[in-house]
């Protein structure tokens, strides 16, 4: 590894939880007992639903597999500790934390004098990273990083075939809302997109689905 990449990266904030925590509340509604689904309105041959069906799958498949990357992480951290370096110098008020060396170089360009330990901070830093990456071996970190990644990487593809497939009844357009709520919930530009319409057309199309089944049951009877 060369100097200037030594360096751990840490967790990058996850969609997953947002993603996750969105899905189980939707306009007041449960996730996994969401009227999309419910088995009415015609929706079993619909291709919106079909679609939210893979992605409902492939989003619990990433969902599992960040949880686990996470627990992997912080028991790297518990027994390793992310690697760093602690600089202490006369120049300095308190000793540094320093985790990287494009860390320690912006500091010593401002202090040019620290210039000279710069070669004992990335042995520092190669030794550490080196008993997290044998850690990271030990435990699967790394791998299991990996297949969340690919696993979201599917489950996006997954959710724009849900916003593009045609839906043909009310329970397809329910997923496309349910869809898109959930999505926004990750979005920078969040607080400045209609929100609350979304959520009162998501209703509308719940208690649209509700009457057509109290009708359907009622002709029945």
């Amino acid at each position: 590894m060369a100097d200037s990449e030594i360096s751990t990266s840490l967790s990058r904030p996850s969609r997953r939880d947002l993603l996750s925590a969105a899905l189980m509340t939707i306009g007041g509604t449960s996730f996994n007992n969401s009227a999309a689904a419910a088995p009415q309105d015609g929706g079993t041959t619909d291709a919106a639903v079909i679609a939210w069906n893979a992605w409902r799958a492939a989003h619990r498949r990433t969902l599992a597999l960040c949880q686990k990357q996470q627990r992997l992480e912080s028991e790297l951290a518990r027994m390793i500790g992310f690697p760093q370096a602690v600089l202490a110098a006369a120049e300095l008020p308190s000793p540094v934390r320093i985790s990287s060396l494009r860390q320690f170089d912006e500091l010593a360009a401002d202090m040019p004098s620290l210039c000279t330990r710069r070669a004992e901070v990335a042995a520092v830093l190669r030794a550490h990273q080196q008993r997290w990456d044998d850690a990271d071996r030990a435990i699967g970190y790394s791998v299991a990083r990996q297949q969340e990644e690919a696993a979201s990487d599917e489950e996006e593809r997954l959710m724009k075939g849900v916003l593009a497939a045609e839906a043909t009844s009310l329970r397809g357009l329910s997923t496309k809302l349910d869809v898109l709520l959930a999505v926004g919930a990750d979005g920078a530009e969040g607080r400045h997109f209609p929100w609350p319409e979304l959520r009162r057309i998501r209703r509308d199309v719940a208690r649209l689905m509700q009457l057509r089944r109290h009708d359907a049951v009622g002709f029945t009877a």
